[in-house]
């Protein structure tokens, strides 16, 4: 329950220590933990290059793929954050690395943003659709002729954050995966994603509903699947009791913690409030703070 949480930004200074103490890495989200679309909240870019001073090994973990890692290192420049691009994990780097693993020859048809398209392309994988909407049918005999019209070369369906995603481009996803060697990965599956001043549909629920329809379960790429906590080991080693896992969200990041037995901090500045922790008591937090911010004054200086 809520009230069994301990609001670090309470602890005294032997608390505090105990706590550093108690982790050598650290996972933190970005959105709503250390900016709010383009802007950066106050202090948390200071505890996390903190902690990196302190010896913590920090990745930066996202869940939003519509920017590429190039894009995400232009703003983790103008905010000032000490993180190098081996530091900052997406879901398209994941996928790209299972789909790797499980040497994909075909092509990959994709409901996505143009930014994975791009990182998918710049690994060798053939992209079979393009980003956006398949074109609009205007008759029976079109729609038959479209889907009948599948591409033969296809050996998996990615699917993410697509904001022109059409019935013929899940149609077609559908008729895929009827392939048992189709491989089926999905992004990010939040069901609903907040955008600044506005709480906009995630790729979650149109995930679900190619999962229903084709009978396949995808493999999970984004938090909370555990997929990224091997991509990360491969970067560098992780001992879970040792990670911390931050983040605003208690159905992502807090359940990627619980899945992978890190320790949890949730910061209310983003998406989760500290009421919703009393409906969920699997992914309970060991710690929470207004914002990662309100850590800084508390941490030792270097």
């Amino acid at each position: 329950m809520a009230h069994n949480l301990r609001d670090i930004s309470s602890f005294n200074e032997e608390e505090m220590d105990a706590f550093l103490a108690s982790f050598d890495t650290v996972l933190t989200d970005c959105d709503g933990v250390l900016w709010i679309g383009n802007t950066p909240l106050e202090g948390s870019v200071q505890v996390i290059n903190r902690f990196k001073e302190l010896g913590k090994k920090v990745f930066l973990v996202s869940n939003n793929c519509i920017s590429t890692v190039n894009q995400y290192m232009r703003k983790i420049k103008k905010f000032g954050l000490h993180v190098t691009e081996d530091e900052v994990i997406i879901p398209t780097l994941v996928a790209i690395s299972y789909l790797k693993e499980q040497n994909l020859k075909k092509k990959a048809y994709i409901l996505s943003s143009s930014a994975m398209k791009e990182m998918l392309e710049s690994s060798d994988i053939i992209c079979s659709s393009d980003v956006g909407p398949d074109h609009a049918v205007k008759n029976v005999e079109e729609f038959k002729a479209e889907i009948q019209n599948l591409d033969q070369e296809v050996g998996a369906v990615v699917v993410d954050f697509d904001a022109n995603i059409n019935y013929i481009k899940m149609m077609k996803a559908v008729l895929h995966l009827r392939d048992p060697q189709c491989l089926f990965v999905a992004g990010a599956t939040d069901v609903f994603v907040p955008a600044e001043d506005v709480t906009v549909i995630g790729p979650g629920c149109f995930i679900s509903t190619i999962e229903m329809l084709s009978g396949r379960k995808a493999v999970v790429a984004g938090k909370p699947g555990s997929l990224i906590k091997d991509f990360i080991s491969k970067r560098h080693p992780l001992n879970p009791e040792r990670t911390l896992m931050i983040g605003d969200s208690i159905s992502t990041d807090m359940q990627l913690a619980t899945n992978c037995g890190f320790q949890k901090l949730l910061v209310l500045s983003g998406f989760s409030a500290l009421e919703d922790t009393k409906e969920d008591s699997t992914n309970l937090p060991h710690y929470y703070a207004k914002t990662l911010g309100h850590l800084l004054p508390l941490l030792p200086s270097i």
